[in-house]
């Protein structure tokens, strides 16, 4: 059972979707993307209304709708002349709007855990297997894990199902260390089921191994 403090440890790579730092932190913070997001945002859905894609009487709607819009613009168009000030204002008024409209959506368990594994994924590359020394030093790494020992960061990947191979072979010379296989990871993120492995596997049961390997 996994506790609250390992939960928490799921803010792992890619870290948030504005900003850097601590996702909690980042979210909050006024940054050009969201503003930008949030800008497409408000923009699709006027456009959605304007077209009136699902209305019954589409054809009258649009009309109507395009009428209001273009009655709309000529009033902003004579209030620039008239009181440049209040376009300051109007345009003040929809950024904090197109603010709030860029929001991120908090991501769920299940799209944390897949984004570790699509982590683990980039630390593998081309190779057959990563070493889990090298995933240690690469979470920590990043401003979202760096906080974080490798007894938690073990625990997060055991809690997004990734297997912890006793032996894993990442090249012909590099070899004896316990990791994680690509074919692991490719198969947790596909939704092919494939074979267990018949190898002796570290899957968090108590064995001889230490329970974290020494960086």
């Amino acid at each position: 059972m996994t506790t609250d403090s390992e939960a928490k440890t799921l803010e792992l790579p890619p870290v948030p979707e504005f900003g850097s730092g601590r996702p909690r932190w980042a979210a909050r913070r006024i940054h050009p993307r969201r503003l930008s997001h949030g800008h497409l945002a408000q923009w699709a859905r006027l456009r959605a209304w304007a077209v009136a894609a699902d209305h019954p009487t589409r054809g009258k709607t649009v009309t109507a709708r395009a009428a209001g819009l273009a009655f709309a613009a000529l009033m902003i168009w004579r209030t620039a002349n008239e009181e440049p000030r209040l376009i300051a204002i109007a345009a003040g008024a929809y950024a904090i709007s197109a603010w709030r409209a860029g929001r991120p959506v908090p991501p769920t368990e299940d799209d944390l855990k897949r984004r570790v594994l699509l982590g683990v994924q980039h630390l593998i590359g081309d190779q057959d297997a990563v070493f889990l020394t090298d995933v240690y030093s690469a979470f920590q790494a990043r401003p979202a894990a760096h906080h974080l020992d490798n007894a938690r960061l073990r625990a997060v990947l055991l809690h997004c199902g990734i297997t912890i191979h006793r032996t894993v072979r990442v090249s012909p010379t590099q070899t004896g260390r316990s990791g994680i296989k690509a074919t692991d990871i490719q198969a947790l993120l596909s939704p092919t089921p494939v074979d267990t492995p018949s190898e002796g596997v570290d899957a968090g049961q108590p064995d001889g191994e230490e329970a974290v390997d020494r960086p």
